[in-house]
């Protein structure tokens, strides 16, 4: 075998095999535009997370400061 035959299979199995996945491989552009919108998408996810865990942490802490006040305050 040799070497230019070797390339054409593994060139022709990688194709076989992302067309199999649902790649389009004759238009690789638009597979790169899917990934970053699924990155996007991703990082977005983990924005809304982070967010929402210091939103909980700071609603608790709120929360827990406002029981204190009231315990000074309501002792004579």
């Amino acid at each position: 075998m040799t070497e230019a035959e070797i390339r054409r299979i593994v060139a022709e199995t990688v194709d076989q095999t992302l067309t199999r996945l649902g790649v389009d491989t004759e238009d690789p552009i638009e597979f790169q535009r899917d990934l970053q919108h699924l990155r996007s998408w991703r990082e977005s996810v983990a924005t809304v997370k982070r967010q929402s865990l210091i939103t909980a942490v700071g609603i608790i802490i709120a929360g827990v400061l406002g029981l204190v006040w009231l315990g000074i305050k309501g002792t004579p």
